[in-house]
């Protein structure tokens, strides 16, 4: 159970690492070309820029819910919970994994599907299919199902606000 342990933690930390990674190159991009954007304004702007802000910030937002979701950063209302007595909390805790994984799944399935469906449209200023932006979305959640899936499996020690019973 150890190494199972321990190799859920590294792989957790890898996830984390290149998601944050990635949303800082994104955000490094939409600064500039934000920036591009203001600035042309005085002479004759670039009329990609808007798309491409909107873009990168998605995909920004999407790539960084991995890592906020292992550091604990999403909000949860437990006042409630907190006060039942430790069975219901038990099983509040249970049901609140599974819906969360539930609603993952449902958001990786449906957001693939309504990409697939506008794969032919083309965003006319940067000359990409629609779907390279929709596809944020699944990938989003699907990084986040695999850190919550991890997460599953990294005991919480009350040092690491990241692990188990807080990541939701």
């Amino acid at each position: 159970m150890q190494s199972v342990t321990r190799f859920c933690k590294k792989a957790s930390d890898i996830l984390e690492r290149l998601c944050l990674i990635g949303a800082g190159a994104l955000l490094v991009i939409n600064l500039l070309d934000v920036m591009l954007g203001v600035f042309a304004r005085f002479y004759r702007p670039p009329m990609w820029t808007t798309d491409l802000a909107r873009i990168t910030l998605v995909w920004m937002v999407m790539l960084a819910g991995a890592p906020a979701l292992k550091r604990g950063e999403h909000m949860a209302i437990r006042i409630i919970v907190d006060r039942l007595p430790r069975v219901p909390q038990k099983i509040v805790a249970v049901l609140r994994r599974l819906v969360f994984a539930g609603i993952l799944i449902f958001m990786v399935v449906y957001g693939y599907n309504y990409a697939y469906k506008l794969r032919l449209f083309t965003i006319m200023t940067l000359g990409i299919k629609k779907n390279i932006p929709l596809m944020s979305i699944p990938v989003g959640m699907a990084l986040m199902l695999i850190q919550y899936s991890l997460q599953q499996f990294i005991p919480f020690d009350g040092k690491d606000e990241s692990a188990g019973e807080d990541a939701s």
